[in-house]
């Protein structure tokens, strides 16, 4: 699932790529479970305090401006865009498996972060460990 719409911080990051670089690499945020997207919609369920639905969106819209400081410092002390971006989207990774429902351990397993050219991979392997995580809480 990709998180779109974020004004604020598509328009720093527009300026950054302007001022950085030609390219346009963009960095992916997700989570492999296949429950995942039910999960972050269904916002009827009950949850302990501090987690919620919502938990990849939730953090991206209330953290923004932290995750655009990150990129741009990143890129203030010489880090490529690329390598910027993903120090942002590793952010937010962080900021959504705190409020992950923790209802849901193997959800937060899920998560990984990774470039776009390396989102495939990334992803394999954040569902092999999902699918450890799943296997370990059965026995």
């Amino acid at each position: 699932m990709k998180i779109l719409g974020l004004k604020s911080l598509k328009a720093t990051l527009k300026k950054l790529v302007k001022k950085y670089g030609p390219a346009k690499p963009s960095v992916v945020v997700g989570y492999t479970a296949n429950y995942a997207v039910y999960v972050h919609e269904n916002k009827s369920a009950k949850h302990k305090a501090g987690k919620s639905a919502k938990f990849l969106e939730g953090p991206a819209r209330a953290k923004s401006k932290q995750i655009s400081d990150k990129i741009e410092g990143g890129l203030k002390i010489g880090v490529a865009l690329d390598d910027a971006l993903l120090l942002g989207g590793q952010q937010l990774q962080r900021e959504s498996e705190i409020v992950v429902p923790i209802e849901f351990g193997a959800l937060r397993g899920s998560a990984f972060t990774a470039k776009e050219k390396d989102a495939d991979e990334a992803a394999a392997v954040a569902y092999s460990n999902f699918k450890s995580i799943k296997a370990r809480s059965k026995r």
